[in-house]
């Protein structure tokens, strides 16, 4: 049985999705995205990390004091070579995001999975 996490136990601070700068490419944008959901249930709490755009292995997740920090920065060049000259372009994004810790959860517990672009958190209850 999956239950909502208490606002007061598992606090976002910043809203419910984030969205990066448009990236350019050598022909085309890439749109990114995250995305948070927040669950718990007999297990303890959860969080899932849905990203488009963004590689889950560069997605840092850590504990900093009473929160639960989920942050990423990327920066991006690309280089224009032909006959009339050379140009490049760059661009960079970054994404921080804090989640406010439960009292019960287990930090030592924690684990982390990914897979498909997605990223699961779980914080086990602490007893």
């Amino acid at each position: 049985m999956i239950a909502p996490v208490d606002a007061q136990a598992f606090d976002y601070r910043s809203g419910s999705s984030h969205r990066a700068p448009l990236t350019q490419g050598s022909s085309f944008h890439t749109q990114k995205s995250v995305k948070f959901q927040r669950y718990q249930d007999e297990q303890g709490y959860h969080l899932r990390i849905l990203s488009r755009g963004y590689a889950p292995e560069s997605i840092q997740v850590e504990v900093s004091g009473p929160f639960l920090v989920v942050k990423n920065q990327e920066a991006h060049r690309v280089e224009n070579r032909n006959e009339r000259g050379y140009s490049f372009t760059s661009s960079s994004s970054s994404m921080n995001r804090r989640f406010r810790l439960p009292g019960n959860a287990d930090l030592a517990g924690m684990s982390r999975s990914d897979e498909d672009g997605v990223i699961l958190i779980t914080l086990p209850y602490r007893y």
